[in-house]
């Protein structure tokens, strides 16, 4: 799972960290794993993709790390992914599922475009977009770490009305 992980985000991030980009120490993700956040998919037993889902607050969940095999690219195992976590959310009483995508401001990443599509499709809607000091304060040093200048695009959706 891990692996799978760090692999997706290197081929995606490398505009946003630089070469060799590593998403999350094993350590971090074996901890959200043992708080339970983290859904496997699999294909005949074998593991093929994960994400993370997490409560912010009473009526909204949010999700992130969402990753996929590479090799298996285009056969619907992240959106199989985010409608599995989105029904959990329901389950457990929340109104809205949200996600921030990090956007370089100076230079149009591919990748980036195809990703709000994407969630657009999936029926995220565009709420903002934040510094990274001001969205995830805890992880301000790690601003310090990107290669240039970026925001965080917040979307969310409507899952429980």
């Amino acid at each position: 799972m891990y692996s799978i992980l760090i692999h997706a985000y290197a081929e995606t991030e490398a505009e946003v960290w630089g070469p060799n980009y590593v998403r999350i120490s094993k350590k971090e993700f074996v901890d959200i794993i043992r708080r339970g956040e983290v859904y496997g998919a699999f294909i005949k037993e074998g593991l093929v993709g994960s994400v993370r889902l997490f409560k912010k607050n009473e009526q909204t969940f949010s999700f992130g790390l969402l990753s996929a095999d590479s090799s298996l690219k285009g056969i619907g195992i992240g959106r199989t992914l985010i409608d599995y976590i989105e029904n959990v959310a329901q389950k457990e009483g929340a109104s809205y599922m949200e996600i921030e995508i990090l956007r370089t401001i100076e230079v149009d990443v591919p990748f980036k475009k195809v990703l709000k599509e994407w969630y657009t499709r999936l029926g995220y809607k565009y709420m903002k977009s934040g510094a990274f000091a001001e969205l995830k304060p805890e992880n301000a040093e790690k601003a310090d770490k990107l290669i240039q200048p970026c925001v965080f695009d917040c979307y969310q959706k409507v899952i429980n009305s």
